[in-house]
């Protein structure tokens, strides 16, 4: 035992976590279910429901750049109180559309109602309320922890994954004793009402950046004015442009863990329970981040990227095999006292292969954003480290609904035979595209002008 000691995280630091945590458990108590209550809830069409569920990641994870500069002016404790108000009334409303919305509209028994307003204006609300969330507590994380940064934001993004775990499991506790709407009108507002008390009655304004400097520059803050004009400097560099292009087909794969993959998964096995599928991208992460970081600080980012699109591009692809190697892809095998169908086997060793690529590209994104950025622009261009995301989200939502219904669900309305296969070809092309984007961006457009 050493006998060094060292200052321990101020209590905002923990509190910011904490509700980090809860935020995370409420999104992802319901983000696997999203697709299935639009679908077979609330009779949407799997290109309706996976386009709205699009538009709230692409919510999230665009408008930070915005939201930030929103909660620097008005400060980082008001702006979670709104931002929890929003989450939580946007869940119970989501949650609660079957119930209120026939009253509001006077549909009459029998008749056909759509509830795609009423949803869309919960998911208004989720997403910019989450958009809120994340820059407030990451700003929180980088003040409170003073020279420890890398340590500081190890902890948070491991938080990130508990509370992925924790919506999971409460989730999947709620929805199979009482049905879906719960796990958002309960499991979800409860985590974000949550959230809302730590802000009001733990949560302090953080004070001070112990060095004054983020990302190799001074901090400032910013107007609104500042970050719309900041969206157009950064645009104006084509070839930044184009390197967040190719990591949105990346992206692309990836959403479907939210979108195509439970709508095939409930195809396959009606009564599915798509939230333990989906753990084994958290429970991956949390297990083994640290060792293939380790891995992959040997390599350079741009090859660290393109190793971790191959192996998310690799993980997709195994969908294929059950359909190659078996004749009926829905018979169940019992697993460790599960029954579980052999296309659900196999979607877990999809999953838990794209956590690996995953992890392998996601951080050196970020890692590397940072590196090529101007000097003096560096937190500039890091706050579009999340566009991709939001591009892959709102291109690849409603594309993964469109193929499960010309591939899947149409064919078999019609009597005739799914084509699984090329579907899945389809979004791991998508990997390749991204691969060959990199690769061109890397020879021709970075060590080419070298």
């Amino acid at each position: 035992m050493n006998n060094i000691k060292t200052e321990s995280f101020p209590k905002t630091f923990w509190a910011a976590n904490t509700i980090e945590l809860v935020e995370r458990a409420a999104y992802y108590a319901v983000a696997s279910f999203v697709v299935i209550y639009f679908n077979e809830v609330l009779g949407m069409s799997p290109v309706l429901s996976t386009t709205l569920n699009g538009l709230l990641w692409s919510l999230i994870y665009f408008l930070p750049i915005l939201s930030g500069t929103l909660a620097d002016k008005y400060g980082f404790r008001k702006s979670l109180k709104v931002a929890f108000v929003m989450i939580s009334l946007g869940y119970s409303i989501v949650g609660s559309v079957q119930k209120i919305w026939p009253g509001i509209i006077g549909t009459g028994l029998g008749e056909k109602i759509d509830y795609t307003f009423p949803v869309v204006a919960g998911i208004l609300l989720i997403g910019i309320g989450g958009s809120i969330v994340k820059p407030c507590i990451a700003g929180t994380v980088q003040k409170t922890s003073g020279t420890r940064a890398t340590l500081g934001f190890g902890i948070f993004y491991m938080i990130i994954n508990i509370g992925s775990i924790t919506g999971r499991g409460v989730s999947y506790f709620v929805r199979t004793r009482l049905d879906i709407p719960n796990i958002f009108t309960l499991t979800a507002s409860f985590f974000a009402l949550l959230g809302l008390i730590i802000v009001v009655f733990i949560y302090k304004e953080p004070e001070y950046v112990s060095d004054g400097i983020k990302d190799s520059q001074e901090v400032k803050k910013k107007s609104l004015k500042d970050a719309v004009l900041g969206i157009f400097i950064v645009l104006r560099n084509l070839k930044f442009v184009f390197f967040l292009i190719v990591i949105g087909f990346f992206w692309f794969i990836y959403v479907q863990i939210y979108n195509l993959i439970p709508l095939f998964l409930r195809h396959v096995d009606p009564n599915a329970a798509v939230e333990i599928y989906t753990l084994a991208n958290p429970i991956m992460i949390v297990a083994f981040q640290l060792l293939i970081t380790k891995i992959m600080k040997k390599w350079t980012p741009i090859k660290s990227i393109m190793i971790g699109i191959l192996v998310t591009t690799i993980g997709m692809l195994v969908n294929i095999l059950p359909i190659v190697l078996f004749t009926d892809i829905s018979e169940k095998i019992s697993i460790l006292g599960f029954m579980l169908p052999i296309a659900g086997i196999f979607m877990l060793l999809s999953l838990a292969t794209m956590a690996i690529g995953e992890m392998m590209a996601s951080p050196r994104i970020y890692e590397y954003i940072g590196a090529i950025a101007p000097k003096g622009e560096e937190g500039l261009y890091l706050g579009y480290a999340n566009l991709p995301v939001a591009l892959g989200s709102l291109v690849g939502s409603p594309i993964g609904g469109a193929m499960f219904e010309h591939f899947i669900s149409n064919p078999v309305k019609q009597g005739k035979p799914a084509d699984p296969i090329t579907m899945w070809l389809i979004v791991a092309f998508m990997g390749i595209l991204s691969m060959l984007g990199l690769w061109i961006y890397d020879k021709y457009m970075v060590r080419g002008k070298k």
